[in-house]
């Protein structure tokens, strides 16, 4: 591969990556928003429904965060592939490719519930939400 072809590649990735590593930071700032507030409902006791209601809507929210950011993922695989190879003209092309794939309603909600269930999502949203049901059925 010509030196001229790898540049827009690599500026890509970068970018990318950049990216990618800034959604890793805001999941965690989702699941450590969640952990303040089970604790905060946890340690006053008002309203402890609260904590099912709102950490269910911030492990959706995650879930849908790193679908965004698998978006990403998936480009830069196919980026490091084509700077592997000897022949490449796929440079720039995340956009292309996120078109060229099937969407709608079904394929967005499946994808979305497939990050939902990964353990990365799924801690602390799952932990949390059980520990709310737990103090929802004491009181």
């Amino acid at each position: 591969m010509l030196e001229s072809q790898k540049s827009p590649l690599l500026t890509e990735w970068v970018t990318l990556q950049n990216q990618c590593d800034a959604f890793e930071k805001l999941s965690l700032g989702i699941k450590l928003l969640a952990v303040l507030l089970a604790s905060l409902f946890s340690i006053t006791l008002i309203h402890p429904e609260i904590i099912l209601v709102l950490n269910s809507i911030l492990w959706v929210q995650d879930a849908v965060w790193k679908t965004f950011q698998s978006r990403f993922s998936e480009r830069l695989l196919q980026i490091e592939s084509s700077l592997s190879s000897s022949q490449s003209d796929s440079s720039i092309q995340f956009n292309t490719a996120w078109e060229a794939k099937p969407r709608g309603i079904v394929f967005l909600v499946s994808e979305y519930l497939r990050h939902l269930a990964k353990p990365t999502v799924v801690f602390p949203h799952l932990v949390l939400i059980l520990l709310g049901a737990y103090v929802v059925i004491l009181l």
